[in-house]
């Protein structure tokens, strides 16, 4: 396991964890869904599970947890292995003050767990969060710990932090997660925002030099990446220096005379149409990536780009790992 940990966000809940672990599941949507991470040997380590609490009357973490538990010893008792669970462990705090319910828990079959359950009245969801290892391993309690405690499920200003895998973004809060796609030499997250759907995608492309090679030119690389969404645009493009990096920005508006009307109209009615699209990409030699931030948005309102960029990292932020 890595000495070096670092933050990790999803949905708007943020959390430590060592640097070696990686996705291997989420969930798109905000209210309910879960997260899972893994370490460099491809052992489960981390399991987030959140459900969406708001239209319950009475919330109950404690029956979630106790038929949660029930499962895993029915799962162990069918392969017959023995199993024992303690409940009501006080170890954990939480990564913030006003939640209520707050439980802590452990089981141990062949595999041990550390885990602990709670209701936040801010993001309105039950949060069940465990730590995983082979029984008897090290000090998997302390691990659990530092974890957990590091972990708050609820808005922590203007942008919420995401991650995945190396890629690491901040967003406003009010854009929902749409689409993602985590592939070889890409990683990129698409978010919307309003009826209109306006939209806003964060990409980080790997093996940057092979692909510059191919094409050249770092603007004409991007068009051929992006054609799909950005041919119906009619785009001017600038070069320019980002920090110490070479960038391509990228500014249009629809090249449709009927969605031009169509915006015109709707700004008649004080509505918002994105037929606008900005966006900045840029090489980062040292990493070897190229990363990307587009906005599709009114062309009446400035443009996120160059905030969302700011907050775009090239490679993710190493910590050390957090007192117990």
């Amino acid at each position: 396991m890595s000495s070096e940990w670092r933050r990790f966000g999803w949905q708007q809940m943020t959390f430590l964890a060592p640097a070696d672990w990686y996705l291997t599941k989420i969930s798109t949507e905000r209210a309910s869904g879960e997260l899972w991470l893994a370490d460099a040997n491809q052992v489960t380590r981390l399991q987030i599970k959140w459900n969406d609490a708001s239209s319950e009357k009475k919330v109950n973490p404690k029956a979630t947890l106790t038929a949660y538990l029930a499962s895993v010893e029915r799962a162990a008792k069918k392969r017959k292995l023995p199993f024992r669970t303690e409940r009501d462990l006080r170890f954990f705090r939480g990564g913030q003050t006003d939640v209520s319910s707050l439980e802590g828990y452990h089981w141990i079959s062949t595999e041990e767990a550390y885990g602990a359950i709670w209701y936040s009245p801010k993001s309105l969801r039950v949060t069940l969060t465990q730590v995983n290892g082979v029984a008897g391993e090290g000090d998997l309690k302390g691990l659990a710990k530092r974890v957990i405690n590091s972990l708050s499920d609820a808005p922590q200003g203007e942008d919420d932090l995401w991650t995945a895998y190396d890629l690491t973004c901040s967003v406003p809060g009010d854009f929902a997660l749409a689409e993602q796609h985590m592939e070889t030499g890409r990683t990129e997250l698409g978010f919307t925002r309003g009826k209109q759907g306006e939209k806003l995608a964060l990409a980080r492309y790997g093996l940057a030099a092979i692909a510059l090679e191919r094409v050249g030119d770092l603007g004409d690389w991007a068009y051929q990446q992006r054609f799909k969404r950005w041919y119906s645009y009619d785009l001017k493009r600038e070069l320019a220096n980002y920090g110490n990096w070479s960038c391509v920005r990228f500014t249009g508006i629809k090249k449709s005379w009927r969605e031009r009307l169509r915006h015109r109209i709707y700004g008649f009615l004080r509505r918002r149409l994105p037929v606008a699209l900005t966006a900045w990409v840029w090489h980062c030699p040292e990493q070897n990536v190229i990363l990307l931030v587009e906005q599709q948005h009114d062309p009446r309102d400035e443009s996120l780009v160059p905030r969302l960029a700011d907050q775009m990292l090239a490679a993710p932020v190493l910590l050390p790992a957090p007192k117990g």
